[in-house]
């Protein structure tokens, strides 16, 4: 799920100085590489979550963990998906109006349900395994990497492992947080050369005339050629002044990172629950 690993297989090998065409090419299959893994192992970690939720569980902890962390990696699975059915890593075309609403949804999505998720898997284990000075503990302060759930002895050891991914649940924060409070995260549709502003607006004077001739055709064929101009940018953001982020391999990062906290969390449970004891 480490997109340098896919880098060093798919593209380094292949790079030619001054080349970019050839480099582009090799990079893209590093990239789609990348996604291939982090969706393989998304679905792995789903399939893994339903056979936990089977176990004899605390029921609160089986609540978090069936209705909480199963709900969110399904829908992080699904809007990933569509997403990257829109805008794999080769695609130049702009976006259309609808595409743009679509891919904006999935990524605020899963933004949004990365850090939920993060909080599902600390309930889950607060009440599965929290003493009772945990589980009495103010709900704002239940959390991976809050420390609370640090200071109980049985999960002290599991929370010390996933400090690795601290900096990490920084960075989402701040990708996430002002989806969810203030700007919405968005994928420009397009970017124009000046020459591209300067067709567009020839374009747009001829469907302007060919509406009021009533040349409804015409007039459609116009808006579709304004609306193929431009080539897209594979950036997100939520403000145009920054800070701009590449959507590949930022995206597949954080949800394999995600999975990653998944695979700790959810073999500590397996075994540590009293029937794998």
């Amino acid at each position: 799920m480490d997109y340098e690993v896919h880098h060093r297989q798919f593209a380094a090998p292949f790079l030619v100085v001054g080349n970019r065409e050839n480099n582009l090419h090799f990079i893209n299959e590093s990239l789609q590489n990348h996604i291939y893994g982090v969706t393989n192992a998304l679905d792995e970690l789903v399939t893994d979550a339903l056979f936990l939720s089977s176990l004899s569980l605390d029921p609160v902890g089986e609540r978090h963990l069936r209705y909480g962390v199963m709900r969110r990696l399904r829908m992080i699975a699904t809007a990933f998906r569509r997403f990257q059915s829109i805008i794999p890593p080769d695609r130049t075309a702009p976006l259309t109006l609808s595409q743009s609403d679509d891919v904006c949804r999935y990524l605020n999505s899963i933004y949004i349900d990365l850090l939920g998720l993060l909080d599902n898997y600390a309930w889950t284990l607060a009440f599965q395994f929290g003493s009772p000075a945990t589980r009495a503990a103010d709900r704002m302060q239940i959390g991976l990497f809050k420390s609370v759930l640090l200071k109980d002895p049985v999960l002290k050891k599991l929370m010390e492992q996933l400090h690795q991914f601290s900096t990490w649940a920084k960075e989402v924060k701040e990708r996430r947080n002002p989806a969810a409070h203030r700007m919405p995260l968005f994928v420009p549709s397009a970017g124009l050369t000046p020459a591209d502003v300067a067709e567009q607006q020839r374009l747009s004077e001829l469907a302007s005339a060919a509406l009021r001739l009533e040349q409804f055709d015409h007039y459609r064929e116009l808006k579709e050629a304004e609306n193929r101009l431009g080539t897209l940018i594979p950036k997100f953001l939520h403000d145009p002044d920054g800070p701009i982020n590449d959507i590949y391999p930022t995206l597949p990062s954080d949800i394999g990172n995600a999975v990653k906290v998944g695979r700790h969390v959810q073999t500590f449970i397996r075994e540590n629950l009293p029937t794998y004891s």
